[in-house]
């Protein structure tokens, strides 16, 4: 399987363990508010009846914002993983579809929008694809991952600790039997990440099966590589996703070739803490 596959892979299994929740951020409020009065305001400015074009839309939490704003809303949700449908009819979910390469007539939606989902993509392609697709004078709103903020420190953290977890080390700890190095190891861990509670369940669960065989030991923690793998691609690809402000403008240039676009501001919790970027602009009357 090639990286797309594998990464389209990753976050079909994420999905799939998100069923019941509201997407990524389901249990932080704090970034939830925010993000909900931003869709509530967004799709306030919408006629009634426009179709709406979700990027990178997972489970369609954006989704399900603008259609309680606007009920009136049609929202058509495009997502690389295999996602399942939507139970509104006024959402309309394609997985298995790639931004880069929408399967829409041209000049046929009327608004866009993306929550922490545009900047996943090729984002050179996707632009092209995005004004191709929008009829003139179309607005978006992207809602995109800020390397400096909360979302993204929380997944460098977290990335840390899954990596300690199943790296070489540790393994070593463990498959050696030896109970003794294996606290060591994971006593070690606990300094550097504190607040992963990760670490703790981890180290409970192959404590209590240091004292098997070793092919038992081996068999487990070719399990608990196996089960790590699929969030460990996901954090690496929001922390290579994530724009840096100094990387903003270069960011931005594919999606000027075909939008107007507004100065990106910085969205916030209500701490005062960046939470991401706010990308908006509107379609231009014709492509450059």
């Amino acid at each position: 399987m090639g990286a797309i596959g594998q990464h389209a892979e990753a976050w079909t299994e994420f999905w799939r363990d998100q069923r019941d929740a509201n997407g990524c951020c389901a249990h932080a409020p704090e970034i939830q508010g925010p993000v909900h009065t931003h869709w509530n305001n967004f799709a306030g400015l919408l006629r009634p009846g426009s179709r709406v074009l979700d990027l990178g839309c997972g489970m369609g939490s954006a989704a399900r914002a603008l259609t309680a704003a606007n009920p009136l809303l049609k929202v058509t949700g495009v997502d690389f993983a295999m996602v399942p449908a939507s139970g509104d009819p006024r959402i309309d979910i394609y997985a298995n579809t790639r931004m880069e390469n929408l399967p829409f007539s041209a000049s046929n939606i009327d608004a866009a929008i993306s929550q922490f989902g545009f900047e996943y993509a090729s984002v050179e392609q996707a632009a092209s694809e995005l004004a191709r697709v929008l009829r003139p004078g179309a607005p978006f709103s992207f809602l995109v991952h800020h390397s400096k903020a909360r979302i993204a420190s929380d997944s460098i953290r977290h990335r840390k600790a899954l990596e300690a977890i199943s790296g070489p080390v540790l393994e070593a700890a463990f498959l050696s039997g030896n109970a003794a190095a294996l606290d060591r190891q994971l006593s070690l861990i606990r300094r550097q990440l504190p607040y992963e509670r990760i670490v703790d369940d981890a180290g409970r669960g192959l404590r209590r099966h240091i004292g098997l065989a070793p092919v038992h030991r081996t068999e487990i923690w070719r399990a608990v590589k196996a089960a790590l793998a699929p969030e460990l691609v996901m954090l690496t690809d929001l922390e290579a996703s994530s724009v840096s402000p100094d990387q903003m403008q270069s960011w931005l240039r594919p999606l000027a070739k075909g939008f107007e676009l507004r100065s990106p501001v910085e969205l916030k919790m209500a701490n005062g803490q960046s939470l991401c970027w706010k990308v908006e602009g509107v379609r231009c009357a014709t492509l450059h």
